[in-house]
């Protein structure tokens, strides 16, 4: 439960959270976890997800987020802070989340070694009828 004057602390935007909870602050940014489907003309299955980042990595997001070069910043370490309708549970998997160019929200890159089925969906991508499958889950939830 958030103190009193927690949530006047908190700050969230569309890509960014910060969120004061019983005096231990913890760092969200929003990112893309792509999934290449085997059809090009379908492009990539796209997760809009939330990674928690420590203070330090957060920090660098600030420093970096309106800069034309942004692109450029070593990729940061965070974790999956979302459950996807997964059987196996996704919340706390290691990502690497990569800045993009302004405009462009960061892509997120399951850390290697992850066993888990959206790791092995992400580095070998899926047929349509999985992405199909994925879109259906969604709006179960």
């Amino acid at each position: 439960m958030a103190r009193p004057g927690e949530r006047l602390e908190a700050e969230l935007t569309p890509d960014i959270c910060i969120l004061p909870i019983n005096g231990i602050t913890r760092h969200f940014i929003r990112g893309h976890l792509q999934l290449p489907v085997d059809e090009q003309e379908f492009g990539p299955f796209v997760w809009s997800v939330w990674v928690e980042l420590d203070e330090l990595s957060m920090a660098e997001v600030a420093r970096v987020w309106n800069d034309p070069n942004r692109a450029a910043v070593p990729p940061l370490q965070g974790r999956l802070a979302n459950e996807l309708p997964y059987e196996q549970p996704t919340r706390g998997l290691p990502v690497s989340v990569h800045t993009r160019d302004l405009g462009q929200v960061p892509l997120l890159m399951l850390s290697p070694g992850t066993h888990h089925s959206i790791a092995a969906e992400q580095r070998d991508g899926i047929a349509v009828h999985r992405a199909a499958e994925l879109a259906g889950r969604v709006g179960l939830q």
